[in-house]
């Protein structure tokens, strides 16, 4: 007889209380807020550099969607911040990003300045080791994470077991969870979701947007940004880190 009325106490814990029965997310929509700040864009320390700051807004701020269900999400551009003193910035500002979770693959559009290209390719593995250290993004328990991307790109990243889907912004996975929070402190960008709603995602929303790109593997994406900016010096560098995101 106690055996039964400790078995009943506990599903009355488990349905009665939010806190240990919090629904989880399997499918809906996260909005990022990617925020750059584009003083840093000026880092020389000069007339021009300083004449710049002056008629340039700190923060250029864009809204980007991602839908997401357990097998796949599309990320891409929600709002774009639009302000005419941004019109020089187009190193992948508006990637397009499809991730197909339960194959680990990947395509991404991405328009570097004036060309576009259409990448396919194994989603990139990560090695994330995971910290002690929590916050809340949108309404969600998040722990911390890190890894270096690309060699020498640290990047910092908060994920929330309560959406147990290992995907995120950009092309970013791996993670126990859905990643709501990204810091890249080399390209003084960060990524915070500011909404996240549960929904049902139709299946013929998880495309990319049709164009003539030629589909390449990221190794050649990467080998033609560096030819095709050879001579830019450590800002072909910058361009290289943007396009892998």
């Amino acid at each position: 007889m106690k055996q039964k009325l400790s078995i009943i106490l506990f599903f009355t814990l488990i349905f009665s209380s939010p806190t240990i029965a919090q629904q989880l997310i399997l499918s809906g929509e996260i909005l990022f807020e990617r925020r750059e700040n584009m003083h840093k864009q000026f880092s020389e320390e000069n007339s021009w550099s300083e004449a710049r700051k002056k008629t340039t807004p700190k923060y250029k701020v864009d809204v980007f969607q991602l839908q997401f269900n357990t097998k796949q999400s599309i990320y891409k551009m929600h709002l774009e911040d639009e302000s005419p003193a941004f019109t020089w910035h187009k190193m992948a500002n508006s990637n397009s990003v499809l991730q197909h979770l339960s194959m680990q693959t990947y395509e991404a559009e991405k328009i570097i300045y004036e060309k576009s290209y259409h990448l396919k390719d194994s989603l990139p593995k990560y090695q994330w080791k995971l910290e002690n250290e929590f916050r809340n993004i949108a309404g969600h328990n998040c722990r911390k994470a890190s890894t270096i991307i690309l060699d020498s790109i640290y990047i910092i990243a908060f994920y929330t077991d309560e959406i147990p889907v290992g995907g995120g912004p950009e092309s970013f996975n791996g993670l126990p969870g859905m990643i709501l929070g990204l810091v890249v402190p080399r390209i003084n960008t960060t990524y915070f979701a500011t909404k996240v709603s549960s929904q049902l995602i139709a299946e013929n929303l998880f495309v990319l947007p049709k164009t003539k790109s030629k589909i390449i593997p990221f190794k050649d994406f990467k080998a033609e940004i560096g030819k095709a900016l050879k001579d830019w010096g450590e800002y072909a560098s910058e361009v290289i880190w943007r396009g892998a995101l």
